[in-house]
């Protein structure tokens, strides 16, 4: 059960909390690209049920097909999939709706959590941010423009950003991409990586040798990926202590 790693603070409770589950929110943004942005929140039900405690959050960032104005378009994503099947899952989950005709936008991206951090609990040492494919590159730059957001990342099959390297080493990552891939090849998470462990980064790279761009739908229903998200936080001594830790198998060296 992997509710049982979650370490919760005591927190005052916050007003006007949607329901347990998912639902759909449309935040208004005074932004050149868009004039408002959709996004998907995903309260489990123990939030409401159990003390007044903060939660960490998971931020995931969708691929190119789901961009729009259409929210229906965000029900089918796999790490919300995984969220419904477990009846223990130990996040809040927000999943924006990147506007059409852009990439990931790090701005938008930032307000959305802004505007979920002032509406619930939310333990703010223990935000993470996740995404496949453009949503991959979104997480890369995403997290180079607010390095000290995010607790830890895990971008998937996306397009590297190397310049971005110096801003991102001092946040755990862990990436996943196909061997088989066409739409963004492998070659760009190995560089990537790469590159961030050469500048000291705590960084490790999956790469599953039978599967092409969609490596996602089995990365976001393995508990794994979520128990090493819980593993990290922004306090100093927990970063320092995953530089040192033993890599798993599963890591490409």
């Amino acid at each position: 059960m992997i509710l049982a790693a979650l370490t919760a603070a005591s927190a005052s409770a916050a007003g006007n909390a949607p329901p347990p589950g998912p639902s759909v929110h449309r935040l208004s943004l005074s932004d050149p690209i868009a004039d408002h942005v959709n996004y998907l929140l995903y309260v489990p039900a123990a939030y409401a049920q159990g003390p007044a405690t903060e939660w960490p959050l998971i931020l995931f960032l969708h691929g190119s097909e789901q961009r729009g104005d259409n929210p229906a378009l965000l029900d089918e994503m796999a790490l919300l999939a995984f969220a419904r099947e477990e009846s223990d899952f130990p996040f809040v989950a927000v999943i924006p709706q990147c506007p059409r005709n852009t990439l990931w936008p790090p701005r938008i991206v930032k307000k959305v959590l802004d505007s979920v951090e002032s509406m619930l609990r939310i333990d703010r040492t223990r935000v993470y941010l996740t995404g496949f494919s453009m949503g991959g590159f979104g997480t890369w730059q995403t997290a180079a423009a607010y390095p000290e957001t995010f607790a830890a990342i895990a971008p998937i099959s996306g397009v590297s950003d190397i310049p971005d390297v110096p801003r991102l080493t001092g946040i755990p990552i862990w990436a996943f991409h196909g061997a088989l891939d066409v739409n963004v090849p492998v070659a760009e998470s190995r560089k990537m990586i790469d590159t961030l462990r050469k500048s000291g980064a705590n960084a490790q790279l999956t790469v599953y040798p039978d599967l092409a761009h969609d490596c996602w739908t089995i990365t976001y229903r393995d508990s794994r990926l979520y128990l090493w998200f819980l593993d990290h936080s922004l306090s100093g001594a927990s970063r320092i202590a995953a530089r040192r830790a033993s890599s798993d198998a599963l890591f490409e060296r």
